[in-house]
């Protein structure tokens, strides 16, 4: 091989090398991106999600209710299509590994994700609800109609698979 052979391959190994680099840096992101929850928050994903069905969900790490409910969304929403799952965790800058790895825990590595970003999360919920003072699991259900039904508390997966079906999800079971 000459030295300009050697020079060409050299140079394509970089290349490619770069690519794969680009590549699984997006993917990695992709799956990953929390985004911060701040005043207005609330009102900018429901405005984003507008006449689509949408679910939108706060939890806490350490609520055992909310780990029961999501593993209930991740258990359901994998037969469904067409409908979205926002998760927010009211846990004021909750690392991003951890809320990567309690979302994949349960199934749901996918989903939109946002972090409370502010140490005075009153302010939060009260931007969200200004009767809400922090109680969880606390479950939003936009419909396709762009209504908003609050649910406090675990749901039970009859009463989720109701409000699937009468957003005309179907099952791919």
């Amino acid at each position: 091989m000459t030295h300009s052979d050697l020079t060409t391959i050299n140079a394509l190994k970089i290349t490619l090398l770069i690519m794969s680099l680009f590549i699984s840096s997006h993917v990695y992101a992709s799956t990953t991106e929390i985004k911060p929850f701040i005043k207005e928050s609330f009102k900018q994903i429901q405005q984003a999600h507008k006449n689509q069905p949408t679910i939108i969900t706060f939890w806490s790490q350490s609520c055992a209710f909310c780990m029961k409910e999501l593993a209930l969304f991740g258990k359901t929403l994998k037969n469904y299509q067409n409908v979205e799952l926002v998760s927010i965790s009211t846990d004021p800058f909750l690392d991003n590994e951890v809320v990567n790895q309690i979302l994949s825990s349960k199934n749901l590595q996918h989903v939109q994700k946002w972090v409370f970003a502010d140490d005075y999360v009153e302010r939060l919920y009260f931007n969200v609800d200004p009767t809400w003072r922090g109680e969880l699991p606390l479950t939003y259900f936009l419909d396709k109609n762009n209504n908003l039904h609050k649910r406090l508390g675990v749901i039970k997966e009859a009463e989720l698979i109701n409000w699937l079906n009468k957003q005309n999800i179907a099952s791919i079971k």
